[in-house]
This record gives structure tokens, sequence and C-alpha cells, in this order.
């Protein structure tokens, strides 16, 4: 009797092991691991990528700011007026104090029609000292908007004051500009605008004026 009871108690134990190790299904454990990981590469990718997100959006900000420059486009001024332009190596402001049309000079004659010649003062505006002769060479003549303009040839010739030197801020100079020039009743002065596309020059001035209005 007592070997009977031991046995029907090893069988019941027996039993109860088996389904105890058939509860802990290793395949369930692994697909419970597998679930944590993956939830835990998801939340570091996504972290990921809104770090990514603001470090581009930082850059886009600072190209902006770079890109605007610290004036307005100004395409309205005329004879007298003062325009102000932003560039990469500073700042200025020019005005068009006079404009002459020449038909030659001491003899010679112009490619085109006439000899245009602008008396300009550049001022330094900036904090840093500006190179005159490049804020002028910024500009060129044209009398008509679609066409790509002609440089200033003032400092070729020993009779004009050509515009050269180095501004410290608020010093200014004032002094000529000669552009060859095709007859017209209107007549351009602006920047280049391969300078303004480029991010060189961050804004644009354009003075215009009439023939009846040159001297």
């Amino acid at each position: 009797m007592k070997n009977s009871v031991t046995s029907t108690s090893l069988i019941i134990l027996s039993s109860l092991f088996l389904f105890s190790c058939n509860s802990s299904d290793p395949t369930s454990e692994q697909s419970e691991e597998t679930n944590q990981s993956e939830t835990i590469d998801s939340t570091s990718e996504a972290k990921s990528t809104e770090e990514v997100s603001s470090e581009e959006t930082e850059t886009d900000d600072e190209d902006n700011v770079l890109a605007e420059g610290e004036f307005y486009d100004q395409l309205d001024l005329a004879i007298g007026d003062t325009g102000r332009v932003d560039t990469l190596s500073g700042a200025y402001g020019v005005t068009v104090d006079r404009v002459e049309l020449l038909e030659d000079i001491d003899g010679e004659l112009p490619e085109l029609d006439h000899f245009l010649l602008v008396t300009y003062t550049v001022q330094n505006i900036g904090d840093e000292d500006l190179d005159a002769r490049e804020a002028v060479d910024t500009l060129k003549s044209t009398h008509r908007l679609e066409g790509s303009g002609y440089s200033d040839n003032a400092q070729y010739y020993e009779q004009f004051n050509a515009i050269e030197g180095i501004l410290a801020p608020d010093e200014q100079v004032t002094g000529e500009a000669l552009y060859s020039a095709y007859d017209s009743e209107e007549y351009f002065l602006r920047v280049t605008d391969g300078l303004v596309g480029s991010g060189a020059v961050k804004n644009q001035i354009r003075f215009s004026f009439q023939k009846g209005d040159i001297e």
C-alpha cells in the first residue's frame, strides 16, 4: 500500500513538472525580447531624426541671416540720392553727385557712342575698413536693364580722379568713374547682377536718369 501511494505521488509530481516546463515557452520569451529591442531601436532612431532636423533648421536660419543682409533693394534712386549696399567685405553708401556725357577725351573717341562720366561719393558705413575701389567696381552702367553693362575705366586716364584708397569706418571719398555708353534716352547705374546672385553683394541698388538730366 505504501509503495502504491509513493508511486502515485511520483506520477503527480512528474506531471506537474512537465506542465511547468511547457508553460515556460522559450519562443514566447524570445518574442518579448525582440519586441523590447525593436521599441528601443525605434525610440533611438526617432531621437536621432529629431536631432538632425534641429541641426538642419539652425543651419538654414544662419544661411538666411547671411543671405538677407542689412539693407533692402533700392531700385528707384536718382542723381543726388544715396544707395546703401551690404557686401561680404563691408557696407557702404554711394551717392551719384553728377553725370556728364563726353563725346571724346582729349581727341580720343569712345568705342561706343559716348563716354559717361559719373562723380560718386563713397562712404564706409560698416564696422571694418573698406576698399573704395572695390565698392565702385561693383557698379556698372547700362542703357537697358536686360544688358550686362559696362565697368569703370577712370583709373586708366590721368585726367580723371579715379576712386581709390582704404576707408576707415565713417570715412568717405569723392571721385570719378568713366563708362562707355550707347546713345539712349535713359541710363542706369546698378550693382552687377551676378554679384547679387552669388551673395557677394546682398542687395541691389539702381540709379536711373534721363538723357535730359545729364550735363
